[in-house]
């Protein structure tokens, strides 16, 4: 797909600009129905997402990787929809779900940037950022399997050259509809750290700087999350460390009745989540002096093949049939945001 330089120029002065932000987050839980997850895509302007079917036997190259040895080519195992952010990140998949039931999730984590340098090519093929979370999607069917591949030296992050140029702290978590989650993150001295856990424990929440360790102390400095005394110890603010303990401490609380379809289980885990993970519009964080609201929100059931994108600058919402659209024969594209405003379904067309 062809890139206008006007659109990769916007993207360079908006990353400059916007070097702190604690952004995004994700929250993981069981339900009567199977495993649900909704994420957030927030930022300091406004983004979009672009919906994209990539089929079996779909063969993709990773974008430029100038800096590392060899560039990781792969042929797509399992259907996958990739949500590719245009707006801003330019092309860049942000998040992706299989056929399989799993799905991987990039965030943004600024305290992980200056450890960058540090990072060693060690001959593994190379995964540009902007694909990190489709080469996960469409490679592994399972946590287990993503997390032995890269233990295996089968793949590796390309640090170096970061998305379009530009070096950005990140982090990717994967999770799958066992319930079983791995988190990713660049450490101190350019160490890749693993972290392991699953829908019932603090894996379940995911959010931004600082790193997964800190934020376990965190919690575990506030206490026992599913007392409702804790509660009165957790910030309001928008920061990252406020958002990822009321994601743990609302989810400790909820409580999914077995008998309730599955738009009543959906509601509630919506709720759950937009009770302490939203980012409204011009709040600024504590933390670092920025703002960036939520602009667009994904919730999805990986049994049932319920997904549905919400854009919060307009409220609108659309939706996807997972299964059907994993029928796909060829690679096929949808922009959400523009076809929310006029229907309820994605129509996925050819990709310009």
């Amino acid at each position: 797909m062809k890139k206008s330089m006007i659109a990769l120029t916007i993207a360079a002065v908006t990353f400059g600009a916007v070097q702190t932000a604690n952004a995004c987050s994700r929250i993981t839980l069981d339900t009567p129905h199977g495993v649900s997850q909704v994420r957030t895509l927030d930022w300091g302007v406004q983004l979009g997402t672009v919906a994209i079917l990539h089929p079996v036997g779909t063969e993709v190259t990773t974008k430029d990787v100038p800096s590392y040895k060899t560039a990781a080519t792969w042929t797509v195992k399992y259907p996958t929809l990739a949500l590719e952010e245009r707006e801003v990140f330019v092309d860049t998949v942000g998040e992706a779900i299989n056929a399989a039931g799993l799905s991987a999730s990039t965030l943004y984590l600024y305290d992980s940037a200056e450890f960058i340098k540090d990072y060693k090519d060690n001959g593994a093929p190379a995964v540009n950022w902007g694909d990190a979370a489709s080469f996960m999607a469409e490679n592994f069917a399972t946590v287990k399997e993503a997390v032995k591949a890269f233990e295996a030296k089968q793949f590796q992050f390309a640090w170096a050259d970061g998305i379009h140029g530009d070096q950005h702290g990140l982090h990717i978590s994967v999770q799958d509809k066992s319930g079983d989650i791995a988190l990713f993150e660049l450490n101190k001295g350019g160490e890749m750290r693993v972290h392991r856990g699953s829908v019932n424990d603090q894996m379940r929440v995911m959010a931004n700087a600082p790193l997964q360790q800190y934020h376990e102390a965190n919690a575990q400095a506030a206490g026992d999350m599913s007392l409702t005394e804790t509660g009165h110890k957790i910030g309001s603010s928008i920061s990252s460390a406020d958002r990822m303990l009321r994601g743990l401490y609302h989810s400790a609380n909820v409580e999914f009745k077995q008998d309730a379809n599955w738009a009543q289980t959906e509601g509630k885990l919506q709720s759950t989540f937009d009770a302490g993970n939203l980012v409204p519009q011009d709040i600024i964080d504590p933390a670092n002096g920025e703002t960036y609201a939520t602009w667009i929100q994904y919730a999805y059931n990986f049994d049932n093949g319920s997904f549905k994108m919400r854009n919060l600058d307009t409220y609108a919402e659309i939706r996807i049939d997972l299964a059907e659209a994993f029928s796909a024969t060829e690679v096929s594209c949808a922009n959400l945001v523009e076809q929310a405003e006029t229907q309820s379904t994605a129509v996925f067309g050819s990709c310009g």
